[in-house]
């Protein structure tokens, strides 16, 4: 049964396409919604700490687009979770399912970053090979 449906976000139209159809979804089935943000930390040590705030504020906005997004399309039983990792945005995405005990993972096939795509390699392809539920790739 899908209870708890878990969608990543990244600010870009097709995260905000996953996000939709994961609302629908939820409005139909009766399930909660948790949004999610992972800030990805390209360093570590004491010179993270100069790059993490700006991260952490566009991470801010990009879930207020979300909370107003849902608040527009009337999507209730949802909250939305900013999340620091370092990596790939998948591990923590696998990780936070595996937690939480998530039900399904909807998500878009692409995000942002051609670049981010290549250095990290997709994070719709990370998850869908080590999620510990179904996958629900919106294109």
């Amino acid at each position: 049964m899908i209870n708890k449906i878990l969608v990543p976000i990244d600010g870009s139209r097709n995260s905000e396409k996953g996000l939709r159809y994961a609302c629908e979804l939820a409005n139909k089935l009766g399930a909660s919604i948790t949004v999610i943000h992972i800030i990805s930390i390209p360093y570590t040590g004491e010179s993270a700490i100069f790059h993490i705030k700006p991260l952490e504020d566009a991470g801010k906005m990009i879930l207020e687009q979300a909370r107003n997004l849902l608040k527009d399309i009337k999507c209730s039983g949802t909250h939305l979770v900013l999340r620091e990792g370092s990596g790939n945005p998948g591990h923590e995405i696998v990780k936070f399912a595996k937690d939480e005990n998530v039900s399904l993972i909807v998500m878009s096939a692409k995000g942002h970053s051609a670049l981010a795509h290549l250095l990290l390699g997709s994070v719709s392809d990370m998850v869908s090979k080590y999620a510990p539920c179904p996958i629900l790739i919106v294109k």
